[in-house]
């Protein structure tokens, strides 16, 4: 990139249409910088770098300097303005219409294709996570107070801190995360036990999010695979630390129902702010692995999830409020 497509590379797309309306009732076969610059929305200083790369070579009048530019010239600028809105630099715009290579400009065609394309696929599943992001922060938050049954989705976790100190040797594989893929992981917490120094904080990434962080190195992750869990929701603050006691009203659900934990109760940020009174506010996705015995009576796939449910002994507040 040149310093001048540097410094013209936001100013080349802006018309004016006033002034082409202007322009549009000139009967003549010359016309200034300005007036060719309001006809295809560009700055006089882009054309001028085009004019520098030899893509167009208007007259210059040598007793005043003025430049002027013809027909031919106005039309090389449209189709350069074409180039741009595609998604090609200037430099890249200057080479493709330097010459009459029709071989360069299909490969380079060809390639931009394929780059749009990916931009937006990637858009698409960006359009697709905020849509997945709303619909699970009102679910998260329409489930405080209340349990439900569900299966977690297999997921990925990278442990980055170690209570609140980063862990350095994992800094660089959240920071390739967070530089690209930010929309794909979510925060969160392990919970190994019942105190505060039991729990682990990092990102968790889904199994099927995987591929779009562009992260193929599991090793280096802990995998949770998909199980059956009880979920529900709850609220952290600043002033609290994170323990079995910030979703008590869940444990003793299972333990009014006989149910048992299989594994370390996992949660995930799905929202967080800070109040009016200047602390951090955190709404958290739990869920509560549960043991063979607690889901022995899983249902086969063709058996209602109400039957399930009702063999489980798990309609605390009325199905409406698990299904």
């Amino acid at each position: 990139m040149t310093s001048g497509e540097k410094i013209h590379r936001q100013s080349d797309m802006h018309p004016a249409p006033d002034d082409a309306v202007r322009l549009a009732v000139r009967d003549t076969n010359r016309y200034k910088i300005g007036e060719v610059a309001a006809l295809v929305g560009m700055s006089s200083e882009s054309i001028r770098y085009y004019e520098r790369e030899g893509i167009i070579s208007p007259e210059r009048n040598p007793l005043s300097g003025y430049r002027y530019y013809s027909a031919w010239d106005i039309n090389v600028l449209i189709k350069a303005r074409s180039y741009r809105q595609a998604g090609f630099s200037m430099g890249e715009v200057v080479s493709i219409m330097n010459g009459f290579d029709t071989d360069t400009v299909l490969n380079r065609l060809a390639s931009k294709q394929a780059e749009l394309h990916q931009s937006i696929m990637h858009l698409a599943k960006l359009m697709y996570q905020l849509k997945e992001d709303a619909a699970r922060m009102e679910e998260t938050a329409d489930a405080i107070g209340s349990f439900r049954f569900e299966y977690r989705p297999p997921m990925h976790f990278l442990q980055t801190q170690q209570g609140y100190a980063l862990i350095a040797s994992q800094c660089r594989i959240l920071s390739d995360w967070v530089k690209d893929h930010g929309a794909f992981i979510l925060p969160g917490g392990v919970y190994e036990g019942p105190s505060p120094d039991d729990v682990r904080y990092g990102f968790f990434v889904e199994d099927a999010k995987l591929e779009e962080v562009d992260y193929h190195n599991e090793q280096e992750l802990e995998a949770f695979p998909g199980c059956f869990c009880l979920a529900s929701s709850f609220y952290s603050g600043t002033g609290t630390p994170l323990c079995y006691g910030s979703f008590q009203s869940v444990l003793s659900y299972m333990e009014q129902e006989h149910l048992e934990i299989a594994a370390s109760p996992i949660s995930r940020i799905v929202h967080m702010a800070r109040d009016g009174e200047n602390a951090y506010q955190s709404l958290h996705q739990l869920w509560i692995p549960l043991s063979g015995k607690s889901s022995a009576h899983l249902r086969p796939k063709d058996m209602p999830i109400e039957e399930m449910l009702r063999d489980l002994g798990a309609y605390p507040f009325g199905s409406e409020s698990l299904l």
